[in-house]
């Protein structure tokens, strides 16, 4: 078994795995197999060299020393802006994508506490039409009906969170005044007992 061949290998295999460990997340995992991937070549360097050539031991400690801030610093520098690069990595908002954003957030907000009537079921998301503008919003937790009316009470991401609107009750005096009338029609003879006379 040639040990200086498993020395290069695993080291090779090791910078990868470092640079690949930055750009995806994995928990660790990918450190952790780098980590085992440079012991298995100071291992295999030592086998090969360190009896034979403590010279060429020495050069390869050097050179693990320098070869891995040294990848991760060109990985870091020079990776993102390859195809490959741009392909994982996303790239940063620019200012007037963050300004729209933050101008619809703060436009949705100005709904809030005022009224709509809901275009869809909210199931419980849907539509509402709020100032002649059409949004997506959700109902907290239950089933509207299309057309009702609705108030926004919250922004939750680009959703507005609306309840619905308690319609005025019915005026409550007209019962009593049905039961005046009643009384007033009530007279003696529809009593099912004698009054007695003082």
């Amino acid at each position: 078994m040639d040990y200086s061949l498993i020395a290069v290998l695993a080291l090779a295999v090791a910078l990868m795995m470092m640079v690949a460990e930055i750009f995806l997340p994995s928990g660790g995992i990918i450190a952790v197999l780098a980590l085992s991937s440079i012991a298995v070549s100071v291992w295999g360097a030592w086998m090969a060299w360190w009896g034979s050539s403590p010279g060429l031991w020495w050069t390869y400690i050097a050179s693990v020393i320098v070869l891995i801030p040294t990848t991760l610093g060109f990985a870091v520098r020079f990776f993102p802006n390859t195809a490959w690069g741009k392909k994982v990595i996303h790239e940063v908002p620019t200012l007037d994508e963050v300004t729209g954003f933050r101008e619809e957030t703060d436009h949705l907000r100005s709904l809030i506490g005022k009224r709509g009537k809901t275009q869809t079921l909210l199931n419980p998301s849907g539509f509402v039409l709020v100032n002649h503008e059409r949004h997506h919003c959700e109902s907290q937790g239950m089933i509207v009906d299309s057309q009702v009316d609705v108030e926004i009470i919250a922004v939750e991401g680009s959703r507005l969170v609306v309840k619905v609107v308690k319609q005025p009750a019915a005026d409550e005096s007209k019962p009593v005044e049905e039961s005046a009338d009643s009384d007033q029609r009530m007279t003696d003879d529809s009593l099912d007992f004698d009054v007695p006379e003082n």
